[in-house]
């Protein structure tokens, strides 16, 4: 069970005076995955933020108090500079004074500060710091944000390298545009995002995918037309932890038991945060066509909804027409000798929104994540423990007694359509 031990220390991380960070950026809809390169200078300040599209397309940008540039030509050795005006501030402060460290619990056997930050409208802010140096290794916000500039245009952002750096070239860079820029044209200037400013270029194209290479070795889209989508096993035991949706809660330590077979049921069962031993705070359980959940009410005593959508078809990614984004091929960054897939899956009837899932080409899953979630819910588990085909007794799949009578009757097909796909829902 991943359970979190406290943070040790508790205050919060700060980032160096100068940085370079790579980035696995993962969108909050269904588009192309993103890799970026940043560097930091707090002395000019400003960011150089260089976006490659992992399907097509780049951005080349120096983000300073009073401009934002963008550059063009080799990436080591720019020619051009067009201002674009005042779009972005740097920013070199991720985490305010508010921001609480809920604990530290491995991601991947790697050990994490888990800490996090409230948005406007209440919802969470998730921000993990390697245990070991306290440098950024995910973001993962519910809204698109200019803070940090480039970075707050994904829902998820992975750093697999985040290091301190003793000088940078962003102060020449800038004298540079000072003293050359070109003025912009129309649809550049009326861009609101770094993602609007991404245009394929034919000259750039070599470049953009030895890019890609050198910042995330392994990193493809081509091996997508080799991969087939993961099927879940039958049976299954996994532990996970996941994350609600608002502020106010913090990660469940879970475990999650599933059987297609006669039994037809889906148990999770969430636990509260810090407490020792285990004490289950949300335990959901999805039947055919129908699916419960147990929450704690402040008295202690648990109430049953049939609330949710049915058993999660073994078939889901298949039948949901999750579209493959990326292949990472070996890279020790995300996993020991293991490959991975990451893949858009939309939601029926939405066709802008997604649910991101990533699993090994072996089909152990590792990322479950609906962006841009509202509601008291969850919406990212990260997988630990995996033991596929694993059959539980049937007891622990039985319904508790609270949900013989539960509140509610289960909600109205019509209102489930959205969900077929991946669920089962009532007739």
């Amino acid at each position: 069970m991943p359970t979190f031990a406290a943070c040790v220390p508790a205050e919060a991380p700060t980032l160096p005076e100068r940085w370079r960070a790579v980035g696995l950026m993962i969108p909050f809809v269904r588009q192309q995955l993103d890799v970026g390169e940043f560097i930091y200078d707090s002395s000019l300040p400003g960011v150089r933020a260089t976006v490659y599209g992992l399907e097509s397309g780049a951005i080349d940008l120096l983000i300073t108090e009073t401009e934002t540039y963008r550059l063009s030509g080799p990436h080591g050795s720019p020619r051009g500079c067009t201002a674009l005006g005042h779009k972005f501030l740097p920013s070199n402060s991720w985490l305010p004074k508010d921001a609480v460290c809920v604990g530290e619990t491995p991601l991947g056997g790697i050990l994490m500060q888990w800490w996090k930050t409230a948005a406007s409208d209440g919802r969470n802010k998730w921000h993990l710091y390697k245990k070991a140096n306290r440098l950024p290794w995910r973001m993962i916000l519910p809204a698109p944000s200019n803070d940090p500039p480039v970075i707050g245009d994904y829902a998820i952002t992975y750093f697999p390298t985040f290091k301190p750096l003793e000088a940078t070239n962003l102060t020449q860079l800038r004298d540079f545009c000072v003293a050359n820029a070109k003025k912009t044209n129309i649809s550049a200037a009326a861009a609101k995002t770094a993602r609007d400013l991404i245009v394929p270029d034919a000259n750039g194209e070599a470049e953009r995918l030895n890019r890609i290479q050198a910042l995330i070795p392994g990193l493809t889209h081509q091996a997508c037309s080799r991969t087939p989508p993961p099927r879940w096993p039958n049976q299954f035991f996994t532990t996970a932890t996941i994350s609600p949706i608002s502020y106010q809660w913090s990660p469940y330590p879970s475990v999650v038991y599933y059987d297609w077979g006669e039994q037809a049921t889906q148990v999770a069962v969430m636990h509260k945060t810090h407490a020792s031993p285990l004490v289950p705070e949300l335990i959901s359980i999805l039947k055919n066509g129908i699916g419960y959940s147990l929450e704690r009410l402040p008295n202690d005593r648990f109430v049953c909804m049939a609330s949710n959508p049915g058993l999660v078809r073994p078939d889901w990614m298949a039948a949901a027409g999750c579209e493959c984004k990326g292949v990472i091929e070996r890279n020790p960054d995300f996993g020991p000798d293991e490959s991975s897939q990451i893949r858009a899956c939309p939601v029926k009837e939405k066709p802008n929104r997604v649910n991101w899932a990533w699993y090994t080409t072996q089909g152990r899953p590792i990322l479950f994540m609906e962006p841009a979630a509202y509601g008291n819910g969850v919406n990212i588990a990260d997988y630990h423990l995996w033991i596929p085909g694993m059959k539980v007794p049937q007891t622990d799949l039985e319904l508790p007694g609270q949900c013989s009578n539960p509140v509610g009757a289960g909600v109205p097909p019509s209102a489930m359509s959205s969900c077929s796909d991946c669920h089962t829902i009532a007739k």
